[in-house]
């Protein structure tokens, strides 16, 4: 079974078959088809979880947002100059765009969730196990489409946008349909199927999934997915009864001021031993920020970023070593995640949200955002050093949020990048070493095109009906 599925998502990256369905049942009748919910759990665990067995998002992704600068390495920096530049083409014959990878990694994993769902009413196991396979199928799915059309679509809530008639990524709810010849599906349109995903696979992971363990999706996982799919969306209560669930259920937070000599091997802030994570996932080769790798070496993170750290807050040690991030084990070591949804992701999403509240004239709101970002301040300072926020005004309060969250979360899952888009689409400018003494200036302008990543050349190939995203001109720098 493990090799013909292996055979199936070799060709589905590549978009070389017409329907999963079909390619499964012109093999045995015997030993291909899922007979058992166990099956397709393994099915989830081998093909549509993305671990360190396989290959992770997109290294590229890395690059694009303001907390990350080139260093005085220019030697190393090239491969992925078209990246950090946010150049329209790539290098080489198949003109690699950022989040190229992204796009030939998801949709696999999105029709191998699709196979989990359609078999799911037909094989052998009791309800829970059955619930249990669905609702992590539901939520993958979620998470997946999630990514997609925040990589490749205009934000859901930019005012010179109009989600309704924006396109986004086309939308694979069968693996016995085939991607060509799909179009797009609107933005609204893949927002909408991403809340009934969550909706669904919550419900049934609260039923029967509680004793997943921490490398699989949960329903308290969900719920903080949910809050993040309800950021983008606006919905600011509907941010707090997710977040709100998520804390009812668990509410651990590590206490820096406790943690000890910083120990990146044994004790990695991002990873299963860390008591605020929820669910732990990805390839830990979508690190490059370690120094031990050419490319890696070349960038580091950014000035703006490193002085947003106040005196005191000791994640401008325990997260970051000689301009960077120390929160995963280092090379060389067995890593077997990336990425980690966290309990401290609550607390911040849901000040915001209050704080959204409060800046629509809900004032009572605004204690209860300085309360959980204080909540989490906490345990990021020095006893000696720690102040809470006090009253603020309504767009300090709003800035506040969006600091702490950027100081908490930077090198993780896209989020400063994400929030970026979410924010306006501010500009900003990266510097990029041509020598060591040459450094031009690359900017993205407010509302750049650049924004929205270029859907790679292999998938528009394969599809006629694929639009493309629009091209901005290339880059030069200043």
């Amino acid at each position: 079974m493990k090799r013909n599925l292996s055979i199936l998502l070799l060709l589905s990256g590549f978009f070389l078959v017409s329907s999963c369905k079909k390619f499964l049942e012109e093999q045995s009748q015997t030993d291909i088809i899922p007979r058992s919910a166990s099956a397709l759990n393994e099915l989830l665990l081998g093909a549509a979880y993305v671990n360190n067995a396989g290959p992770g998002y997109d290294r590229s992704l890395r690059l694009l947002d303001d907390d990350v600068a080139q260093g005085a390495f220019y030697k190393y920096g090239n491969n992925m100059y078209f990246a950090y530049t946010w150049q329209p083409e790539g290098l080489g014959k198949d003109g690699l765009t950022a989040g190229s990878d992204s796009w030939t990694v998801l949709y696999p994993r999105i029709l191998t969730c699709n196979m989990v769902l359609d078999y799911a009413t037909k094989v052998t196991g009791t309800t829970a196990e059955i619930e249990n396979v669905v609702g992590q199928a539901c939520l993958l799915r979620a998470f997946y489409y999630f990514k997609l059309v925040n990589l490749y679509a205009k934000p859901y809530s930019d005012k010179l946008s109009d989600p309704s008639k924006d396109p986004g990524v086309p939308l694979m709810l069968s693996s016995g349909l085939s991607f060509e010849g799909k179009p797009r599906n609107t933005v609204a349109e893949v927002y909408k199927q991403i809340v009934e995903d969550l909706d669904r696979g919550i419900e049934f992971l609260e039923r029967n999934g509680k004793n997943n363990n921490v490398y699989r999706i949960n329903h308290i996982a969900g719920y903080l997915l949910s809050s993040r799919v309800q950021l983008q969306l606006g919905n600011w209560q509907k941010v707090i009864d997710a977040t709100t669930n998520v804390l009812n259920r668990k509410s651990d937070l590590m206490d820096l001021a406790t943690w000890g000599a910083v120990n990146q091997n044994g004790k990695p802030i991002i990873g299963p031993v860390n008591q605020e994570s929820l669910w732990v996932h990805s390839n830990p080769d979508e690190v490059i920020f370690d120094g031990n790798t050419q490319e890696g070496y070349s960038y580091i993170l950014s000035d703006d970023l490193i002085s947003n750290f106040e005196t005191g807050d000791l994640r401008s040690s325990i997260y970051i070593k000689n301009k960077r991030s120390i929160k995963r084990p280092t090379v060389g070591y067995i890593a077997k995640v990336g990425q980690a949804f966290r309990v401290s992701e609550a607390l911040l999403n849901r000040a915001e949200a209050y704080a959204q509240l409060n800046k629509l004239g809900q004032t009572g709101n605004a204690q209860l955002a300085l309360d959980d970002l204080n909540t989490l301040r906490k345990k990021r300072f020095t006893p000696a050093t720690y102040h809470d926020l006090v009253s603020l005004g309504a767009d300090d309060l709003l800035q506040k949020c969006y600091d702490e969250k950027r100081r908490e979360f930077f090198d993780e899952e896209n989020h400063r990048w994400f929030d970026l888009r979410r924010h306006g689409m501010p500009s900003f400018t990266h510097s990029y070493y041509e020598s060591d003494v040459q450094v031009l200036k690359y900017v993205l302008l407010d509302h750049d095109p650049g924004y929205v990543l270029q859907i790679p050349k292999v998938a528009l190939d394969k599809n006629a009906k694929l639009t493309r995203n629009p091209d901005p001109a290339r880059r030069i720098g200043h």
